[in-house]
Order: structure tokens, then sequence, then C-alpha cells
């Protein structure tokens, strides 16, 4: 009886997300009243309030649930792993691009409405680097910050990410994390003039 209510009330919980979702894609979070949601859902309001205080409430839900999976995709092909090479780092970056394909309406209602989406992708991989793993680095000259090297690293991930939104999703979830290993990878020869300084 206990499952029959756990699954009905995931039900519920997850058409009122798609509702709050599309409405937003629609016509913009400002404009969208709890009775919209409801009705978008196929349920009346009384309902919409037994599983949530108000439209802020469903929002940050569905922001902590984009992000939780955003977190887990970075880590979940290394699962009982003690290292990998970083040469064979495709498999994280692929699932991280995968995530937000198979949500991109939820993250482009999210980043709608919240900017700070953004910052917070990179601060949930900050965090998952510093408190799951380390990156060794190859010894340079001058020696590299490790907390720089992490920021850069997540904030180009992020920003290719938000590039790929930017097209429309024009591109694969695999061509993107090839992409951006590329970009890791690469090292820039020199830079070309197109005007004079």
């Amino acid at each position: 009886m206990d499952d029959q209510l756990d699954r009905r009330t995931k039900r519920t919980r997850q058409a009122l997300q798609s509702a709050l979702v599309a409405l937003i894609l629609e016509k913009g979070y400002d404009s969208v009243t709890v009775i919209d949601v409801a009705q978008r859902a196929d349920y009346n309001r009384g309902t919409f309030y037994n599983h949530y205080l108000g439209k802020e409430e469903l929002l940050s839900e569905i922001r902590e649930d984009f992000l939780k999976g955003f977190e887990k995709a970075l880590l979940a092909p290394y699962k009982g792993m003690q290292k990998v090479q970083a040469t064979q780092t495709y498999p994280s970056i692929l699932q991280l691009f995968e995530h937000v394909e198979g949500h991109k309406d939820v993250f482009q209602a999210l980043i709608a409405v919240d900017k700070g989406l953004v910052y917070e992708m990179n601060s949930v991989m900050r965090e998952s680097m510093r408190r799951d793993m380390h990156i060794e680095m190859e010894k340079t000259e001058p020696p590299i910050d490790y907390e720089i090297m992490l920021s850069y690293q997540m904030s180009a991930t992020v920003g290719v990410i938000m590039y790929w939104a930017e097209t429309n999703f024009k591109y694969s979830a695999s061509y993107m994390a090839e992409q951006l290993i590329a970009l890791v990878r690469a090292r820039i020869d020199h830079i070309t003039f197109k005007r004079q300084p």
C-alpha cells in the first residue's frame, strides 16, 4: 500500500514539474500561476498544495533534482575504480552532456528563470572534484595552482554546455563531449590578428 502511495506521489510530482517547465518555456515564470500548473498537469489546486507550498518550492525541487543528476553523472562511470588516466575521462564528460540533453527543457527553463544556475553547476562540479577525487597534474614551470586549475576546468565545461544550449542543442551529446575533451587537451600555437590593434 505504501509503495502504491509513493508511486502515485512520484507521478503527481513529476506531472506538476513537467507542467511548470512547459509553462515557463511558453510564457515565462512570472506569468505562471499555481492554477496554471495544476490545470496543465490535469490536477486541481488542492492537489498542488498537497505537494508544494507554492511554485517557488516546486521550482526549487526541479533545480535540486537537475543539479543532483549533474553531480551524479560526473562520477557514475568510475564506480569501484581507484584511478583513471586523464585520457580516459570521456565517459564522465559524455554523461554530463547526456544529462543536460536528456533534461534540456528543464535546463532551458531553469536558465530562463535563474542565471545563477550556471554558477551552481560550476560549484557542484568543483565541490565534487574536491571531495571525491584529486587531479594529478604534470609538473609545469611555474607550477599550476590546483584551485585555479579546477576553476578553469569547470568554467570551461559549463561554458561549452551554455554554448550548446545557445545553439538549441544542434550537436549530439557525444560530439560536444569529444569537442570539450579536444579543447582541454589542445595547446594554442599562435594568434593571428585580423586587424591591427
